[in-house]
């Protein structure tokens, strides 16, 4: 007890003192005393103070309940040393605090007061045969007041890495004296107790261990089988799940609704808008279906806009019917998506366990094949599987070898069609289209094998054969003094990547034909795959001399602002707005408006399907360049397009009336 005091010793520092407190200081002169002898009272530090107190923490024993194996050290301590009290002592912060404890009824002290914080210093015995002879302890509380502890005997417990985390002491109330035997005894315990605690913190580490081993377990199979996009399962778990669905279909005598669902107009979506707000729409979608079904069906994510469905437990196939309804009805709503409004549709596909398939393969592959059919049919729809599916899907198969073979054996054939200005009449190009003259089939037109070779990756080298059999075609009407227009070659998608530019400057180098004598056409949805890349190609192409041409203008998606970077030439007005020209209002001011846009941005227009003289007669008022379509020639073989050119002047006006004759 100190007494720090504003008030003069005289009188009250005898007062204080003869009621028992220990030194009397005044606040005017004495705050340096005050504090020195403060100083004496606490424990030293230990140098690793800070180590020290982190590894006793890792042990995570502090206030843990007590334990058989180190209450046993403490009363063997007391029974061979002779000693009424014997203590684990570990050294907290602020406090001492027993694990173990024989003869003791307090759980802890202050760390103040301790003699184990003294022996944590020199990590070797300290003994205090009297500690009211011993300076640092005369005056400690728990020697002077009731406790009356005289000795005390502490052996460090010392950590593998050195860190003294607190001692196995003996207390006794008498003066005494270890022999040598007692204090080989008591270090011999103390290993004992560090044992332990090593042990405690191996298992502890080895539990981590374990429980960061299940965590990483459980997020490794949490990757293994979930989308990361859409957090939707994935292919592997889909599997899992319907091997499963199988086995409970089959032994509870229920029936299995498998669905294939893939998003229409996807593709444009992803490129138009950017690949952020194609993520947020799958993100959404997977939202939109999850809340739609039940707990137990299943949506997994296949990749890119794929999603399939098992619905179990159904009991009939109607069931499976009206939840693909419920799907479309649900992806067709509207949504906002990074400041854009954006609504898609999706084609699904449906198979019905055991009515359409028995094994996970088959119902797979039928309910894939089944969605085909449904985007086939114009998309936003579902098509339950059918045979005649499976039919198709073989003849499909098929023709993709045969289209190999076609490709490598000469089987394609390019028929012109003629483009003739709406001004004077002049043939101003040809368009090379196309056709497969099937050893089976006879002639099939692009529709029946284009869409074929883009799947499957055949587009690419149907696409080189065409340029090349028009650029030789260019050369050959050359060589026999024919004056030949531009000739227009369509180009896919797909072909729109590395090495296009360089096979065009191939071909027309391998032909000797010049660049200005090529047209490419392309669909408006290859000008919006991959904008950076698209616009350099196109460029390059430019730059050569080849024009550029946009087919079906108006159908697709393309903005204004991608139209004036690109660097193209003509504008193809499609034929669907052309069809009723003479009698559509609407159709009237669209196509005035492409005509118009067209000539302020200076391209040509040409204006497709023209069969009627009443929509020859409106392109020309509405100002249109050119016209394509059967009103002048059908698409002719190179036979009957050679023929017109050697009959055309091509200076006169009445290039229509010899087509025709020609045809």
């Amino acid at each position: 007890m100190l007494v720090f005091t504003n008030q003069p010793a005289d009188p009250y520092q005898k007062i204080c003192l003869e009621a028992g407190a220990d030194a009397y200081f005044e606040k005017n002169g004495d705050l340096n005393d005050l504090l020195l002898r403060l100083a004496q009272w606490m424990p030293p530090l230990p140098i690793n103070e800070k180590l020290r107190l982190r590894a006793l923490n890792r042990l995570d024993i502090l206030d843990t309940p007590e334990e058989a194996v180190f209450s046993a050290i403490t009363r063997l301590a007391a029974a061979v040393l002779e000693v009424p009290i014997a203590l684990i002592s570990l050294v907290d912060e602020e406090r001492q605090w027993f694990k173990a404890r024989f003869g003791l009824d307090i759980r802890e002290t202050s760390r103040t007061v301790s003699f184990c914080a003294h022996a944590l210093i020199n990590g070797e015995l300290l003994e205090i045969e009297d500690a009211s002879l011993d300076e640092r302890f005369a005056d400690n509380p728990v020697v002077r007041g009731e406790s009356g502890i005289r000795f005390y005997a502490g052996i460090p417990l010392v950590l593998p890495g050195g860190e003294v985390v607190g001692t196995l002491c003996v207390v006794d109330r008498v003066q005494r004296k270890l022999n040598a035997t007692q204090r080989m005894t008591l270090k011999v315990l103390a290993r004992n107790v560090v044992t332990e605690l090593e042990l405690r913190d191996r298992i502890r580490i080895l539990e981590t261990e374990v429980a960061l081993r299940h965590e990483a377990e459980i997020r490794i199979m949490h990757l293994a089988t979930r989308d990361p996009l859409t957090g939707l399962p994935n292919r592997t778990a889909l599997m899992d799940r319907l091997q499963h669905g199988l086995k409970s279909a089959k032994r509870d005598h229920t029936q299995l609704g498998v669905l294939f669902l893939d998003l229409d107009r996807f593709k444009w979506t992803n490129d138009a808008l950017g690949h952020d707000v194609g993520d947020a729409l799958l993100q959404v979608m997977a939202e939109r279906l999850t809340a739609l079904l039940r707990e137990s069906d299943t949506v997994a994510r296949l990749g890119g806009d794929e999603v399939a469905i098992l619905l179990p437990a159904l009991h009939h196939a109607d069931e499976a019917m009206q939840v693909a309804q419920k799907i479309i009805t649900a992806i067709a709503l509207p949504m906002s998506l990074k400041g854009h409004c954006v609504q898609v549709g999706c084609s699904v596909g449906l198979a019905v366990y055991p009515l359409q398939g028995e094994t996970e393969d088959t119902l797979l592959r039928h309910a894939d094949l089944s969605m085909y059919q449904a985007k086939e049919l114009g998309g936003n729809q579902y098509q339950v599987f059918s045979e005649q599916m499976n039919v198709r899907a073989h003849e499909r198969m098929a023709l993709e070898s045969d289209l190999r073979v076609a490709i490598e054996s000469c089987q394609l054939e390019l028929y012109y069609q003629a483009q003739v200005s709406l001004i004077n009449q002049a043939l101003t190009g040809l368009e090379a289209l196309v056709r497969w003259n099937h050893p089976r089939l006879g002639f099939l037109s692009p529709d029946r094998f284009i869409p074929l070779a883009e799947d499957s990756g055949l587009i690419w080298a149907l696409g080189l054969e065409v340029l090349d059999q028009a650029v030789a075609q260019i050369a050959e009407w050359t060589r026999q003094g024919l004056q030949v227009p531009r000739v227009a070659v369509n180009v896919s998608p797909a072909q729109l990547r590395d090495g296009l530019l360089d096979a065009v400057v191939a071909t027309l180098r391998k032909h000797d034909v010049p660049a200005a004598m090529l047209e490419l056409e392309l669909t408006e949805s290859a000008l919006t795959s991959d904008g950076p890349a698209v616009l350099g190609l196109l460029q390059s192409l430019r730059d050569m001399g080849v024009a550029i041409a946009v087919d079906d203008f108006g159908v697709g998606y393309s903005s204004l602002a991608l139209l004036r970077r690109l660097p193209i030439t003509t504008l193809k007005i499609d034929r669907s707005f052309v069809a009723e020209l003479a009698s559509n209002y609407q159709d009237i001011a669209i196509v005035e408006a492409v005509i118009t846009m067209a000539n302020s941005m200076g391209l040509r227009t040409v204006a497709e399907g023209v069969e009627e003289q009443a929509q020859d007669v409106a392109l020309r008022v509405l100002g249109c360049d050119d016209a394509q379509g059967y009103l002048y020639s059908t698409p002719a073989a190179v036979a009957v397009a050679t023929s017109w050119l050697k009959s055309l002047d091509l200076a006169t006006p009445q290039v229509a009336d010899c087509l025709l004759q020609n045809a």
